[in-house]
């Protein structure tokens, strides 16, 4: 991801003459846990037959199974780091994340606050980092975000220094994202 990334902005002419580095990378992500799934055998068993929650419980099976391996071949990738917190589980809403966004927000926050960085790359446009968007740029920090232009909220692609919309990419860019775990598996 970090070298797409590196080639992407140095074609860019705004960094055309720009030594641009990769520092790390973070993924924030949700964590499907033991905990997650047992509350979901719970609620099934606790109720009436219930479709939807063993579909919910095979899926997020999957997922766990899923997450495992992707973790152990994320173990071997260099400067990257995998912050997760557990998912969430409600009857009634189903499987949920609560503060994967705030992990990031605070880290955007404090990694500019202690001059880690100059340009930090976002693939999200939630809404729910437009203050601390608003905050690392008041500190000097450029802010650029990759999404697609449906899953990014107009506030963030306006306080963006850049936004980069995945549906302009040419299908090689694309395959040079979507393509770079298993690439990496391959060799």
């Amino acid at each position: 991801m970090n070298l797409f990334v590196l080639d992407y902005l140095s074609n860019n002419p705004q960094f055309k003459n720009e030594k641009l580095s990769h520092i790390r990378t973070y993924v924030y992500t949700g964590e499907y846990t033991e905990h997650l799934i047992k509350r979901i055998e719970d609620a099934l068993k606790k109720g009436p037959e219930n479709d939807t929650l063993k579909r919910i419980l095979d899926s997020a099976k999957r997922n766990r199974e899923g997450q495992i391996d992707f973790y152990k071949k994320a173990g071997s990738f260099y400067f990257f780091e995998i912050r997760k917190k557990p998912l969430q589980f409600t009857p009634s809403k189903g499987i949920f994340q609560k503060g994967v966004d705030v992990q990031l927000a605070v880290d955007l926050v404090s990694f500019a606050h202690q001059n880690i960085y100059d340009i930090a790359v976002i693939f999200s446009g939630d809404i729910d980092l437009l203050e601390s968007l608003r905050t690392v740029k008041n500190l000097g920090k450029q802010v650029i975000i990759f999404s697609h232009y449906k899953n990014i909220a107009v506030e963030m692609k306006r306080e963006a220094d850049m936004h980069i919309n995945f549906q302009n990419m040419t299908d090689k860019q694309l395959d040079g994202i979507s393509h770079i775990f298993q690439k990496k598996q391959d060799h």
